[in-house]
This record gives C-alpha cells, sequence and structure tokens, in this order.
C-alpha cells in the first residue's frame, strides 16, 4: 500500500502536468507551518490575557475569589434552587448572553461565592471569555484617593481598572450599595454626585456587556439611591435573571 506522501506527490505530478504550472510543496509547507504558529500564539495570548484579566481583580481578600460551586452549601431546597438558578446563568453567558444580573439579599446569604463561583466555572472552560470581580466600594475609594494624588500611582491604577471594566466580557459589581450607606428601606439616602458619576462611567462602559450585581439592597432602594440611567444600564429588568438569596447566614454555619 502506498503511503499518503506518495500519493499526494502523485496527486501534484498530474496537477503540474494537467495545468502547466509548477506546485513547490515545500513552500505549502511552510505557510500551513505558519498558520498553526499563528494560532497557537493567539492561543496561548488569549489564554494569558484571560488569567490576567482575572488577576486584576479588585477584593480585600484575594482568598474570596477561589469560591466554586461545590463550595456552596444546599442544606434547604432555597439553596438548592440558587445554586441550580446561578449554574443556569454561567450557561448562559457561556453560550453568549449579555444581560444584566441581580444577585439580592442580606449580608452572608451566598450572594458573593455563587457570583465567584460563576466566574470561575467560565474562567476554567476553554473558552477565551475574560472575567473580572469589583468590590463597588472598593472602587469608589480608590477613585477618591486618585483625585487627590499628587504622584499618580492611584491614578495609574484606576486607569488600569478601569480599562480592565471597559474590556472584560464578564463583570462582577459586588456589594452595591455599602458604598453609599449600610442602612435599608426609608432611611435609605442617595448616593453622592462623586460616587453616581464613577457608577455611571461604569454603567457607560458595560453596555451590551454580561454583568453580575451583588447587593445587600432591594430594587426599590437602588432606585433611591442611584440615578436612574444607572439603574437602567446596571440592573436587570427580568425577573428570571434575580436571585433573591434567603435562608441562616452562611457565616454563622
Amino acid at each position: 500500500m502506498e503511503n499518503l506522501g506518495t500519493i499526494m506527490s502523485d496527486i501534484l505530478k498530474r496537477v503540474e502536468k494537467e495545468r502547466g504550472i509548477t506546485v513547490d510543496l515545500e513552500n505549502i509547507d511552510m505557510e500551513e507551518r505558519r498558520k498553526q504558529d499563528e494560532i497557537r500564539i493567539t492561543k496561548k495570548y488569549k489564554a494569558q490575557e484571560k488569567y490576567r484579566m482575572f488577576n486584576s481583580s479588585l477584593v480585600s481578600d484575594p482568598d474570596d475569589l477561589k469560591s466554586t460551586f461545590d463550595d456552596f452549601l444546599t442544606d434547604t431546597p432555597e439553596q438548592e434552587e440558587e445554586l441550580s438558578q446561578a449554574q443556569n446563568i454561567a450557561n448562559k453567558i457561556y453560550k453568549g448572553d449579555t444581560s444584566n444580573y441581580l444577585f439580592t439579599g442580606k449580608a452572608g446569604r451566598g450572594k458573593t461565592m455563587l457570583a465567584v463561583s460563576i466566574l470561575n466555572g467560565l474562567k476554567s472552560l476553554d473558552t477565551d471569555i475574560t472575567c473580572l470581580f469589583v468590590s463597588v466600594e472598593m472602587l469608589v475609594n480608590l477613585e477618591r484617593q486618585a483625585v487627590v494624588d499628587k504622584f499618580n500611582i492611584e491614578k495609574n491604577d484606576v486607569y488600569r481598572l478601569e480599562k480592565c471594566i471597559e474590556k472584560c466580557d464578564v463583570l462582577v459589581l459586588d456589594d452595591l450599595g455599602s458604598e453609599t450607606s449600610f442602612v435599608t428601606g426609608s432611611d435609605i439616602q442617595p448616593a453622592t454626585r462623586f460616587t453616581q458619576e464613577v457608577l455611571f462611567r461604569i454603567a457607560d462602559y458595560r453596555k451590551n456587556k454580561a454583568n453580575i450585581i451583588t447587593t445587600n439592597n432591594a430594587g426599590g432602594e437602588l432606585q433611591r439611591m442611584y440615578h436612574g440611567k444607572i439603574v437602567s444600564r446596571l440592573l436587570t429588568r427580568k425577573p428570571e435573571n434575580v436571585i433573591v438569596f434567603g435562608g441562616q447566614d452562611m457565616r454563622e454555619v
């Protein structure tokens, strides 16, 4: 039986004879190797970019970024449903969905854990999707420091972070509302103009991209805190994109 190289050589000779052309096998091989090298380099760059983006997250404790779906307790039917909803959201984003999602409920119910689990789930897959986690309180504080920064250190940090926020495919904005007030209900006060301006800029970056907002506040409270354009661009209007976390404080379990 003839090998593949011999067969290909015979085919090329016939083509050259019938069409009066010369086929340079060596150049074909070099072109194919060049294409494969380009594919390999591009894939390596995208993998590095995915991890670089995630490592640019703004968080007080890096260990908070290690959560996976396996870490979420499902001792009650409500917790099982919360986990299932979060996994469905991860699957929708993986398939290309660019909606806004809202995780709301009292502190310690697992909102941040499941939001991070979604990011880690997407990061672990063979995909180019880039993810970023940002604490809203830390973001606003960093922006304030940059205003009075004489040496451009914080200004440069803010610039790099905002570029990541603008470019990433999936953004978690964690604990929206905490940067403004720790109260709920009728005592809620509007966010400062400075905070509103920061969030409006972020909201403008995130149009037509997937955003996950975690908050201890209800939707009505957030509407009293922030300008309508911020609410419209960052908060979902779809009930199916909202997870309401109940149950016991996981930090006390």
